[in-house]
């Protein structure tokens, strides 16, 4: 792991609980209640770090179409996912929220809380979005 990235991941542990954070090779994962937050960085891209969450998938009565809909106006000049995308991986059929920040984007530990407070909140309320989807199909 890069040093800036081990440094977003000792920021991580003066946040939260040792066992919630877990590094390797390619990043480090923090998590936070039954949410996990996968921090990486893509090769080549040297000027960035990326932030994922797994947002849910499309099943037990979840109708993609409803959530496809609000996912695409919420992608639009990202006015609902506060900077992040929201993306479909077809292998898993499961949307994720990913965001992408510059390498020297947290000055400090509270710098990094806000965005985590942010970012978290930008993932539930897609989690509510996608388990919404499911009443609205059913009306």
């Amino acid at each position: 792991m890069m040093d800036k990235l081990q440094r977003l991941a000792d920021m991580a542990l003066g946040i939260a609980s040792q066992d919630a954070v877990v590094a390797d090779d390619s990043g480090f994962t923090l998590n936070v209640d039954d949410t996990q937050l996968f921090f990486f960085e893509t090769e080549g891209d040297t000027g960035a770090f990326y932030c994922r969450a797994l947002i849910g998938s499309f099943g037990d009565g979840k109708c993609p179409g409803v959530f496809a809909e609000a996912a695409l106006k919420g992608n639009f000049f990202w006015q609902a996912t506060d900077g992040a995308t929201l993306s479909l991986n077809e292998q898993e059929n499961a949307v994720y929220l990913t965001d992408r920040f510059d390498k020297d984007a947290f000055e400090d530990e509270a710098a990094f809380k806000d965005y985590l407070n942010d970012f978290l909140q930008s993932v539930y309320d897609w989690q509510v979005r996608l388990e919404n989807s499911a009443a609205e199909k059913e009306a």
